[in-house]
């Protein structure tokens, strides 16, 4: 079966778009929520404005890294450039996994708000930073796969649309991770 062929290259790229469409429902209901809540919850209406973990802006820093480096990534892989590509998949990995490290105790800040506070903003922008993560992590899965490749000489032309893919669902957790700063600093 040729993984490249303009059939299945056609419908990989229509899964992708459709999986990412599906994760921006998600996450902007999430936002939705979190906004609605924090409105109109008489509970949290009283409540002081939230006050974030220096670690959810060193981060973003962070994970803004990762993407430069996917962007990197796909543009060596497009010129077929590929002890650069094998280099910046390994660099977005390593600020990747530098995100998920930098979040944990912004998590623990946050968990530990809320459970000071009782009822507060604070637990549900302890859960969306841990859906957040979980999906970085998740990612992390197949940027290992092509990290390891890479590494290995065994990645080429035909894992282009692999490393697109990649590169835009990274792309998507930044411009999520944006969005969930903005909520938290809007409304919370």
């Amino acid at each position: 079966m040729n993984w490249n062929s303009p059939d299945l290259r056609g419908r990989r790229q229509l899964g992708l778009t459709l999986f990412l469409i599906s994760l921006a429902m998600l996450f902007g209901a999430s936002i939705a929520a979190f906004a609605y809540l924090r409105l109109t919850s008489p509970a949290l209406q009283g409540s002081e404005r939230m006050e974030l973990p220096l670690a959810l802006g060193v981060s973003t820093v962070v994970l803004l890294g990762a993407g430069v480096a996917m962007y990197k990534a796909t543009q060596n892989a497009k010129r077929g450039h590929f002890p650069l590509l094998r280099r910046w998949l390994v660099w977005a990995w390593v600020t990747s996994a530098l995100f998920i490290a930098v979040q944990v105790p912004a998590l623990m800040q946050l968990l530990d708000r809320h459970q000071a506070l009782g009822v507060s903003v604070y637990g549900i922008a302890f859960a969306l930073v841990v859906v957040h993560a979980l999906h970085v992590v998740g990612g992390m899965v197949p940027l290992s796969m092509l990290a390891w490749k890479a590494r290995g000489n065994r990645l080429d032309s035909e894992h282009l649309l692999a490393v697109r893919a990649c590169a835009a669902y990274w792309h998507f957790l930044e411009a999520v991770w944006i969005a969930l700063l903005a909520a938290f600093y809007v409304w919370g």
